[in-house]
């Protein structure tokens, strides 16, 4: 555990540093509450997986999971209305936020802690290795030739940031669609 903590500080500490160098060339100011944000999102992370799995450690990391999950779901609902150009309230951003705390906290509760921090042994044998080296070795290929075309392609500007996205969206898809091929083949 002393090694793991010493790590996880060394590591906290250049992404902090790098971070704020980034920052700093990027706007000229350094944001205190990104680091802040990023910060406790290492923690968390750190907290949940390195923590011993004592049932107090365990809850705890329950409760910071439960706070911290639903702001991805606060996201995805501002992505959805503003498809439709609808522009919500703070006070019901922070409504959906709140009853995403309540979900999971009632399906902690009734599947309990050890459901949602399982400690799994991955069996990783030689096949399964090789197969994720080849879907990886295809899709970096297949990436770079996606942005080989979207640099060359005259129709859409390189400042768009739908066309970087779409690459990258359909290059992770690529990934997937040839890791489930290799596994299906015998």
């Amino acid at each position: 555990m002393k090694n793991k903590l010493i790590w996880f500080m060394m590591f906290t500490v250049m992404f902090l540093i790098i971070s704020v160098i980034l920052q700093f060339f990027q706007d000229g100011i350094i944001d205190p509450w990104r680091l802040l944000a990023t910060a406790t999102g290492i923690a968390i992370a750190f907290f949940i997986n390195i923590a011993p799995k004592k049932p107090i450690v365990l809850w705890i990391g329950l409760l910071l999971t439960a706070l911290s999950i639903p702001i991805i779901l606060v996201g995805i609902v501002l992505l959805v209305l503003s498809i439709f150009s609808i522009h919500p309230t703070g006070a019901s951003m922070l409504g959906i936020y709140v009853l995403g705390i309540v979900i999971i906290l009632y399906l902690a509760k009734r599947f309990g802690v050890k459901y949602f921090f399982a400690d799994p042994v991955p069996v990783m044998d030689e096949r399964i290795v090789l197969h994720y080296a080849w879907s990886g070795s295809l899709s970096f290929i297949f990436l770079n030739f996606l942005i080989i075309g979207a640099i060359i392609q005259p129709w859409i500007a390189l400042d768009q940031l739908g066309l970087w996205i779409g690459v990258l969206i359909v290059g992770l898809l690529f990934w997937f669609a040839s890791l489930v091929l290799l596994e299906i083949k015998k």
